[in-house]
């Protein structure tokens, strides 16, 4: 069956680039998710300043005299103070331990000093555990939903569920129905669809700079939280403060169009077109004739097919007995565990090391501006799997110094501290890019979202770390450094996508490992690929490649477009002769 020529193609790429990834209907959809991932991003750290560390001191009664000892909540898992902490007299030296009778906390801010958890410091890391096993629930649910119901679903209904949840979590009575609530709001409330959509929305030469201002964006206003968080420390108004922006999402209905690369590849192409025409006109873009010529042809195929049952997308199940399928998916479930331990981890951790707490935070977050800024550079110019590696090195060699910097030299343990998560931050970006060109448009958000699902575990993880401080102060950062050397070494053998399209279908992405042939040189280009068998000898080859007169005109009659990889050779002057003897030269050599 003859193929339409190549130009005849619907070419989404081709038309994306003409409409312009920094136009006005861009830049809006820019700040739009902009807004939304900033707070998400607050809301997705709350923990961090509710469940805060606090100072406590611990009443004792020792020898008839009740005396208040001075008592820091990181360094014990118990409310016992050692006799000989108190005042010389009232209590001897290597007394056992004595329990606490009472316990004031030097503030009241936290949810740690409201629900008296200053004994039970397992119930504060608690809250950021429960708050990331929500997670492995939501990105498994929601990117079904993605796949099978569309992005701007998610974009517009997660952010409401969050807000919801958070409001009603800042009136919790009780540590339990807190907890119980930071499970649902996470497990119903997040989802990336604002990645994806980013990276669909625009042509393959700048998906990943328009992801990336997308990122810093959204970077910029996360860093926020740490001055939210100082001018309104108590916890219940600093939740209220956070959520309730979210519920603005809702007029996102009207103001937010859904992603043409999903519409087209679930054969709603007249929606795609309409949105197309919508994006042209908002950036004052004269579309060429062809690509005025392809929104026709499109549109007029959509109605001569409404008679016919629509094509069915393949199924996630059926994607999955693809074993390249399968083996990317768990190659991206060991690195998202890995970037999600480091990267959850260094940010809360970064209320800990030397200098203000909520100053800490808004840097650890800004430094991402850094990070994005290299990712567009880098990434485009360098491929993914080289930058990711190096990334992840410098990750944990950085992490590595500030971990034995003497606390002397504050500064310095505050400057590799902060580089190292830049390039944690680095490599976890890239690897997000990479999951999303992997995958096929059909269920790219099922798959990367299963893959980050089960990558999570390192985020649930990352909050109980914290504790390890009791037996050495800097065994967390080092752990961090250690995990660092994951995914760089898994990066390797990553797939390099930086100049491939966005694959649509399952065969479309099996296709980006697929070892593609040499490039012919431009004699060879003109050369016919007629014969297969490389065990032919020379007579017969010469044979086939010098057909008669009569060959070629019955060739030519054929309709020649059917066998476009056949170059068939000129006549000129009644001859069968090529211009040039080049072609069986070659031939030759090959054999």
């Amino acid at each position: 069956m003859c193929q339409e020529p190549a130009a005849g193609k619907f070419n989404i790429d081709g038309i994306l680039s003409e409409l312009g990834s920094f136009g006005k209907y861009q830049l809006l959809l820019l700040l739009l998710l902009a807004f939304r991932d900033a707070f998400l991003s607050m809301c997705n750290f709350n923990y961090v300043f509710t469940a805060s560390e606090v100072s406590f001191s611990c009443l004792t009664d020792c020898a008839s005299n009740s005396t208040w000892v001075r008592f820091p909540s990181v360094n014990t898992s118990s409310c016992t103070s050692v006799g000989s902490w108190a005042d010389p007299g009232q209590c001897s030296t290597g007394a056992s331990d004595v329990p606490c009778r009472s316990i004031v906390y030097d503030d009241y801010d936290s949810i740690v000093a409201e629900f008296d958890l200053g004994c039970q410091p397992w119930k504060r890391t608690l809250v950021g555990t429960i708050h990331n096993s929500g997670l492995v629930v939501s990105f498994v649910l929601y990117g079904f939903i993605s796949d099978r119901y569309g992005r701007k679903v998610i974009i517009v209904v997660t952010p409401l569920l969050v807000g919801a949840a958070g409001l009603m979590k800042s009136f919790a009575s009780d540590y339990w129905t807190l907890i119980a609530l930071e499970f649902l709001e996470t497990a119903f409330g997040y989802g990336n669809a604002s990645m994806i959509l980013s990276l669909e929305a625009v042509s393959q030469k700048n998906r990943v700079i328009y992801s990336c201002i997308s990122d810093i964006l959204a970077s910029i206003g996360g860093a926020f939280f740490g001055l939210i968080a100082w001018k309104v420390p108590y916890w219940r108004h600093l939740t209220r403060a956070i959520y309730a922006p979210l519920l603005i999402v809702v007029f996102y209905i009207f103001l937010v169009d859904e992603g043409v690369r999903w519409l087209l590849a679930h054969d709603r192409r007249n929606e795609a077109v309409r949105i197309l025409n919508k994006v042209a006109k908002v950036n004052n873009i004269t579309l060429s004739n062809n690509a005025k010529e392809m929104l026709t042809r499109i549109s007029d195929e959509k109605l001569d097919m409404q008679d016919k049952p629509a094509p069915n997308a393949p199924t996630l199940l059926k994607v999955l007995h693809s074993k390249t399928i399968i083996y990317r998916v768990l190659l991206m479930c060991a690195c998202f565990f890995c970037c999600n331990f480091v990267y959850s981890g260094t940010v809360i951790n970064s209320v800990s090391i030397s200098g203000n707490k909520y100053l800490n935070y808004s840097i650890v977050m800004l430094v991402s501006i850094v990070a994005r800024i290299l990712n567009a550079v880098t990434l485009t110019r360098f491929g993914r799997k080289k930058p990711i590696c190096i990334a992840y090195c410098l990750c944990s060699l950085f992490l590595m110094a500030s971990a034995f910097i003497p606390k002397s030299i504050w500064w310095a343990t505050l400057v590799f501290y902060i580089s190292g998560k830049m390039c944690s931050s680095y490599g976890m970006f890239a690897i997000y890019v990479v999951s999303m060109e992997v995958f096929p448009t059909t269920s790219r958000n099922s798959l990367t979202n299963i893959a980050n699902t089960l990558g999570r575990l390192g985020s649930v993880l990352a909050p109980q770390v914290p504790l390890l401080r009791s037996i050495m102060p800097s065994l967390p950062v080092i752990l961090f450094s250690v995990t660092s050397l994951g995914p760089a070494g898994l990066s390797l053998l990553l797939p390099d996508t930086s100049h491939e399209d966005l694959p649509d279908r399952l065969d479309d992405a099996e296709k980006i490992d697929a070892v593609e042939e040499k490039p012919s040189t431009d004699v060879e280009a003109d050369t016919p690929k007629i014969v297969e068998d490389k065990q032919i000898n020379i007579i017969e080859a010469n044979n086939i490649i010098h057909p008669s007169i009569d060959e070629l005109e019955t060739a030519r009659a054929d309709d020649p477009k059917c066998n476009p990889e056949v170059n068939l050779p000129k006549i000129e002057n009644g001859t069968d002769e090529f211009r040039s003897d080049a072609p069986s030269k070659i031939f030759q050599q090959r054999l």
